[in-house]
């Protein structure tokens, strides 16, 4: 069983259980045959492996290719946040005032469109950015 995360929006997504490999998979769907493993969505779509989760997104490939450069600090205040640490944890652990996290957080946010923690997360994780354990 492979997971498939599927993001149907900025910020919706859902994961579901796929029995297939997940090369197959990402495949199958970037070749447009996407009904094969998941006959609940519609195209176009655009799927990347990320070591054994498949990552789906609706659109081109062309539009997922542009990733954003994130700082070697961004990244790791990314990498806690996906974690489910906050702020003040991140400060904390980083040795760094929350204010500069959050300097962090909204460059990040506004690089990716982000409105939310979340959806910066998601965002990085669709991005090819982050990817979470």
């Amino acid at each position: 069983m492979t997971r498939v995360l599927i993001f149907k929006a900025p910020d919706a997504f859902g994961v579901i259980e796929v029995d297939a490999t997940a090369e197959k998979i990402a495949e199958a769907i970037n070749c447009g045959h996407w009904e094969d493993y998941l006959p609940d969505e519609r195209g176009p779509m655009f799927a990347r492996q990320q070591a054994d989760v498949v990552v789906v997104t609706h659109g081109t490939p062309q539009l997922i290719e542009e990733k954003p450069r994130l700082s070697r600090r961004e990244y790791q205040v990314l990498v806690l946040l996906g974690e489910g640490l906050t702020t003040a944890k991140i400060a904390l652990k980083l040795d760094l005032r929350p204010r500069t996290i959050r300097g962090y957080i909204a460059n990040m946010k506004a690089r990716l469109d982000a409105q939310n923690i979340q959806q910066l997360v998601a965002r990085a994780v669709a991005l090819g950015l982050y990817f979470p354990e």
